[in-house]
């Protein structure tokens, strides 16, 4: 189930973060399974407690609805954020180590 608008402008913040903060490119690039992404989740952006560890292959399907997309500067992580049909507004990062989803989960 979808969250509110005004919650998934989490997702869109982080995105910002994330373009912004060399560092904080190189942690995701670091991350190679799903208990260390989570863990840097939860100490970056809290609100964001969905994630998943997702195949290549999903990560650059294309995608139905795509809302935004792009590549940070420093790391050159390509990132987008979909739709998903009746669903929750997702984060995909293909990162070095393993590609990422990322959402909020509705309570």
């Amino acid at each position: 189930m979808p969250v509110s608008a005004e919650a998934e402008q989490d997702l869109y913040r982080f995105v910002d973060a994330i373009g912004s903060q060399e560092a904080l490119q190189e942690q995701f690039n670091q991350v190679g399974e799903i208990d260390s992404l989570r863990s840097l989740l939860r100490s970056v952006a809290p609100s964001l407690t969905g994630a998943a560890v997702i195949p290549l292959e999903q990560a650059t399907r294309k995608p139905k609805i795509l809302v935004d997309s792009g590549i940070t500067d420093d790391q050159q992580i390509p990132w987008r954020l979909l739709r998903c049909t009746g669903g929750p507004l997702v984060l995909q990062l293909i990162c070095k180590k393993a590609n990422f989803a990322i959402w909020i989960e509705s309570v």
